[in-house]
């Protein structure tokens, strides 16, 4: 869907990069044990932060396993398992059905609407499990659906809002001392997901005559950069504040580093692409 929080690898030592993969490809575990093996191909790195972040904070029981898989079918690896994340694996699963059918309503994927009829049933059972989260995403796409359809020069700024919403919405799990770190935590990032993700597309959308909340602006890389910074800057005030010691170094590569590639990558294929002409 986005994969836009992960970590930058080469700076991770090997046993970091195996810990880091160990909970993504746990994540993917969970999506096909607790609702099918069609789930497991929405399973985003952003998800996996999520997870990383969670059983850092909380440190629940987890257990270790080897096996393989239909991405590695020839060869074990390794996967976590613990509670925090079942929970990442149930909200991808909700955040990709509304993916779906948000592709369907705006451009009639068939695709789209395949998967999504893959996934009502299990998003039907995330919703008996995780309905306070799940009537956050319902009402904040909503809510952003008649943004984009007013799309009036403020609907860059509300849209980002509403996708903070609901990110927050998902990062809180426990109400403790921690929930109000981890609300920010989610709404800085899900601002900075949602305006990086129209800045990638804005080329698309301006050929396909479709809604992209940056196509009334006139930002510079150097603005948008400036923007991004901001959102990131009041989610890591909050990052900051929790007792983080497992995998505390993963979460700062991503945080700090890898969080940037895509947004670099962008701006070096562009600058690759001038020097061509």
């Amino acid at each position: 869907m986005f994969g836009f929080v992960q970590a930058n690898i080469n700076d991770l030592s090997k046993e970091q990069q195996i810990r880091y993969k160990s909970i993504y490809c746990g994540v993917c575990h969970a999506l096909s044990k607790r609702h099918g093996i069609a789930s497991s191909f929405g399973l985003t790195y952003d998800m996996a932060f999520l997870a990383a972040l969670l059983s850092s904070l909380y440190e629940p029981k987890e257990t270790e396993t080897e096996s393989k898989c239909i991405a590695h079918p020839f060869k074990t690896h390794k996967y976590i398992s613990n509670k925090y994340i079942d929970y990442t694996a149930d909200m991808t699963v909700a955040l990709v059905y509304f993916k779906c059918i948000d592709d369907w309503n705006d451009d009639h994927s068939i695709k789209a609407k395949s998967y999504a009829s893959l996934l009502e049933k299990a998003y039907k059972n995330v919703k008996e499990l995780w309905p306070n989260q799940c009537e956050i995403i319902e009402t904040e796409l909503s809510n952003l659906s008649e943004i984009e359809k007013e799309n009036t020069d403020a609907s860059a700024d509300l849209a980002a809002n509403n996708f903070g919403r609901l990110m927050a919405g998902l990062f809180v799990v426990e109400k403790d001392i921690w929930s109000n770190y981890m609300y920010a935590i989610g709404y800085g990032l899900g601002k900075y997901i949602y305006l990086l993700d129209a800045f990638l597309d804005l080329e698309e959308d301006i050929k396909k005559n479709s809604y992209n909340p940056l196509k009334n602006f006139q930002l510079t890389d150097d603005d948008l950069r400036i923007t991004l910074k901001l959102f990131l800057g009041q989610a890591s005030n909050a990052f900051e504040m929790l007792p983080l010691v497992q995998d505390e170094e993963i979460l700062k590569n991503i945080f700090y580093s890898g969080i940037w590639s895509k947004f670099n990558n962008n701006l070096q294929q562009k600058k690759e692409k001038n020097n061509d002409k």
